[in-house]
């Protein structure tokens, strides 16, 4: 049975974002947009705002305290450094993504969603989901529900193990619409407000809301739900730009999430479809939003999110190559480390089974993917890991 710490782990991811940086100045930049050196301890934890305050113009990071100015916010009292978030991906946002996320550029990380009936009942595997390290944070902890009083409770539990609470209302699976919680919610206003007004009144963290604009192309009321939001005391809020009956399909409206960021003070992320560096700065600047939400565009690729980071803070009116896409012997050291992760946090045998999908995102594309794809699907442990990925 494989063991690794998690302190070593942090070392080595390092060095893989080091080296990520690296072949992104030789490949990408051109003149001193990047300037790189490296002068850390490779053995302590470096955020993306930390690396990169030291690689980019010094107008672009704050030199003090990582922040980004233009693009740094707060919720409730939470900072958030930089304007990218990363998004809660249900059976995917565990703790190695999260970890990956931060260090990859997100300021901000939130877990799956857990169901608030889970969490009062004190279901293990609800409670599990909730753990969360310090290399994650800040990291919201997303519940979900239907019942007002039970979300409370729920929320009161976990509390101290986050930064953020969220609530869920806007998940368009069948089953969680069935149960009258996440996307259902948008349906019924004065549940939305007895639910925040409840929460708000006793937690000490910030409370934060995640939902869509509307139910149905006939029924888009997101002005209100924002509105409702913001006043009964929930701390910011993110919009995907679809209705819950769009799924992930069809158009986002971006339009409409820039009239909700024009109306309401509160902070506003916006979500849906941001799956470059150019769009994820264009949405931004056009929005006017405080953060944007990366979430599907980035399974498998989590590198992105520091493609756009550096795009957004480091791209001062100049057009640079807009994604760098890393070669494949990075890649596989980069699948390496992330099984070595989810070994730590879940042990061998099920972190190889959950890796299986993971090792078919990482290497889409790749030449001969389709003749190893097979063998992804037969791993049984970490060496025979190593040895398909060492096969690509």
């Amino acid at each position: 049975m494989e063991v690794f710490e998690l302190a070593n782990l942090i070392g080595e991811l390092n060095r893989l974002v080091f080296k990520f940086l690296a072949d992104y100045k030789s490949h990408s930049l051109p003149g001193d947009i990047l300037k790189f050196k490296i002068k850390s301890d490779l053995k302590t934890s470096l955020f993306p705002e930390m690396l990169l305050r030291d690689f980019l113009p010094k107008n672009n990071i704050n030199q003090d305290n990582c922040d980004v100015p233009g693009y740094s916010f707060k919720i409730g009292n939470v900072d958030v450094k930089n304007p990218l978030i990363s998004a809660p991906l249900a059976g995917i946002s565990d703790n190695t993504y999260r970890i990956f996320a931060r260090f990859f550029g997100s300021a901000l990380t939130y877990t799956e969603m857990i169901t608030s009936y889970g969490i009062y009942y004190r279901h293990k595997k609800s409670l599990a989901l909730t753990d969360v390290t310090d290399y994650e944070r800040p990291c919201a902890l997303q519940i979900f529900g239907s019942n007002p009083e039970i979300i409370t409770e729920a929320a009161l539990q976990i509390e101290g193990r986050a930064d953020i609470i969220d609530i869920n209302m806007g998940c368009p699976v069948p089953k969680i619409l069935k149960a009258g919680s996440g996307g259902y919610l948008v349906q019924d206003e004065a549940k939305i407000e007895k639910i925040i007004t409840g929460l708000s009144s006793v937690l000490k963290k910030p409370l934060t809301v995640k939902t869509r604009i509307g139910w149905d192309s006939n029924n888009i009321n997101i002005l209100n739900i924002a509105k409702i939001a913001e006043g009964s005391g929930a701390s910011a809020i993110s919009i995907h730009g679809r209705t819950v009956r769009q799924g992930f399909s069809g158009d986002v409206d971006y339009k409409l999430i820039k009239k909700v960021k024009e109306k309401v003070k509160i902070p506003v992320i916006v979500s849906g479809d941001i799956d470059s560096p150019l769009k994820a700065k264009e949405i931004l600047d056009y929005t006017g939003c405080d953060g944007i939400m990366i979430g599907r565009a980035v399974k498998g690729r989590l590198w992105l999110m520091m493609d756009m980071l550096i795009f957004i803070i480091g791209n001062s009116g100049k057009v640079i190559d807009a994604e760098f896409n890393p070669g494949i012997d990075w890649k596989k050291e980069f699948s390496k480390i992330y099984l070595k992760f989810l070994i730590n946090f879940k042990g061998e045998n099920k972190a190889v089974m959950e890796f299986r999908k993971h090792l078919c995102w990482i290497f889409k594309g790749a030449r001969g993917i389709s003749r190893a794809k097979s063998e992804f699907f037969k791993i049984e442990s970490f060496k025979d890991a190593v040895n398909s990925i060492d096969n690509i």
